[in-house]
């Protein structure tokens, strides 16, 4: 008689060239995981029929769904400054199957600009930002503080690095505006007035490595877990997944997934070769919200994709697989309270006010995962006490700019 252990578990993970087509896998597949744990949904068909006993009869089991759900570290590899996606941690396989596209980025590029609110004259932005060569993400404001036409209307310069903010300066319709020290220009086209207050944000990334959010053409991932000598087979596997990054510890990541039934098989367990680089504390996170430098102890965000099963009854288990539906992600932040004159939460919420978003874990190049959203919302906010000292829990929204740009999760 085998004696299964607990701790003898394998997860490896391989994108699937088409879907529910399966995966070859290697000894690079491995995901390092904690918590594995695998499932069956099974339908179980009731035979409820009247007869001269009241002893039931027996059931049979229809429809199979298997599920997968474990928990990795939210880090990077070591590698994906060099912006290849062949550079790209394997848990960048993870967020593909949850509704994401991969980018690799060998030069700096620019994410933005994004407008705050809805400013009433809509301005379009070229952008060049083929002279940077910054090591480093830098976030700009662009904000006008002197209303007017093109040619009269004056726009400030703000960021979170030292040095890169600038004076304000005219603004013209189709002439270059230089934004910071590291080489961006950009070139505004608009007609009418800009008004006091309007606002544009954009990041300037270092080579890396980008995921955002897609629509359609998703991409499914094959799963495979090994729970000691068992062997659970889940090809055509989409997801959804939540992150938890708390001050002092590292940030993980909570994932579940679902895939096709197979029937499970004794096998003996791979060596895989895990990524090697350690997770970063969650620390020097450069966490602000609008232009405000919060004090948090957590940062949490969920995916909340929709995955159903797609019944077919040509088909084995009687489906075809499954497919992401629908996204409806939600986040949260617990930070400090603070005087209205800093930071009005309160009129925000009660305004549903789009504000950007970033925060990074980790700092160490090839190490640090950025998370970047041009608008979100909050939904609530309470007080608490935190050891003394007055704090919010502040639910957080993040509702898209233009379409499939809520969020961008930025290894660098």
């Amino acid at each position: 008689m085998a004696v299964l252990l607990t701790r003898r578990a394998v997860v490896q993970a391989q994108m699937e060239a088409s879907y529910n087509a399966g995966a070859a896998f290697t000894a690079d597949d491995g995901v390092l995981v904690s918590e594995p744990d695998y499932s069956v949904d099974p339908n179980v068909l009731e035979r409820d029929f009247t007869r001269d006993t009241l002893s039931t009869t027996p059931h049979i089991i229809g429809r199979k769904l298997s599920s997968m759900t474990f928990r990795t570290e939210m880090r990077g590899n070591g590698k994906a400054q060099s912006g290849l996606a062949a550079d790209a941690t394997i848990i960048t396989r993870l967020f593909r199957a949850c509704g994401y596209a991969m980018q690799g980025h060998t030069d700096p590029f620019v994410k933005g600009p994004f407008a705050v609110a809805d400013p009433k004259t809509r301005v379009t932005w070229a952008v060049d930002a083929s002279a940077a060569a910054n090591t480093q993400a830098i976030a700009y404001t662009l904000r006008v503080t002197t209303a007017g036409a093109s040619g009269a209307a004056e726009v400030e310069v703000f960021s979170d690095i030292t040095g890169e903010e600038s004076a304000p300066a005219v603004i013209t319709d189709g002439t270059q505006f230089p934004v910071g020290t590291e080489g961006v220009e950009l070139t505004p086209t608009f007609t009418g007035d800009l008004e006091l207050g309007d606002e544009w944000v954009l990041w300037l990334m270092p080579s890396g490595i980008e995921l955002k959010p897609i629509s359609d053409n998703f991409v499914s991932v094959a799963l495979r877990m090994f729970k000691d000598g068992v062997m659970h087979d889940m090809p055509g596997c989409y997801g959804t997944f939540e992150i938890e990054a708390q001050a002092g510890d590292y940030a993980r990541i909570s994932w579940t997934f679902t895939g096709t039934w197979a029937v499970p098989v004794d096998q003996v367990m791979p060596t895989p070769d895990y990524e090697r680089t350690l997770p970063s504390q969650v620390e020097l996170s450069r966490l602000r919200i609008r232009d405000f430098k919060a004090v948090v102890e957590t940062f949490s965000y969920n995916q909340q994709n929709d995955i159903q099963p797609r019944p077919d009854v040509s088909s084995e288990e009687g489906y075809i697989g499954t497919r992401l539906v629908s996204r409806d992600p939600e986040g949260g932040i617990n930070p400090e309270a603070d005087l209205v004159a800093s930071h009005d939460f309160w009129r925000y919420m009660a305004d549903a006010t789009r504000m950007p978003f970033q925060m990074r874990v980790g700092y160490q190049r090839g190490n640090t995962v950025w998370v970047i959203a041009p608008g979100v919302q909050y939904t609530g906010l309470t007080y608490q006490d935190r050891q003394g000292i007055l704090s919010y829990d502040a639910g957080l929204k993040f509702p898209s700019h233009r379409g499939d740009d809520e969020v961008f999760f930025i290894w660098v």
